[in-house]
């Protein structure tokens, strides 16, 4: 598919992770096309199909989700989800993994406050291993 994207389709921007991929193109007209294009390519080459929930066509400004950062034209930001996600989900042994995504994707405040909170989590840990001797 890729091949087929980059040298036949032509967008603008493609950019693919795993089964995730984004089509970029100068108009809405020529979007349409090259989804068509491309879904008729999956079909008939892969015997593949688009999910239809994640069949979607956004004008670049209102940004797109994808990977759980939405991106706009310029910058991004984590989704809502994925912060949550990181508070709740996040361990000493898992720290480095969030430390990388929310200095990546999130902004100033978030950042410090995911420090905060790792710092807490840090001192938690000691208590624990302190009182337990």
């Amino acid at each position: 598919m890729d091949r087929f994207v980059v040298h036949v389709v032509k967008p603008k921007q493609y950019l693919r992770y795993g089964d995730d991929f984004v089509v970029i193109n100068e108009s809405l007209e020529k979007s349409q096309y090259n989804r068509t294009r491309i879904i008729e390519f999956l079909h008939t080459e892969l015997s593949l199909a688009i999910n239809p929930k994640n069949d979607i066509l956004v004008r670049v400004r209102q940004g797109i989700k994808f990977l759980g950062v939405e991106i706009f034209p310029r910058g991004r930001r984590l989704t809502k989800r994925n912060w949550s996600l990181t508070q709740t989900r996040l361990k000493l042994g898992n720290a480095a993994s969030y430390s990388g995504i929310i200095r990546h994707h999130a902004s100033k405040k978030k950042i410090k406050e995911f420090s905060w909170r790792l710092l807490h989590l840090r001192e938690q840990t000691t208590r624990k291993r302190t009182t337990s001797h």
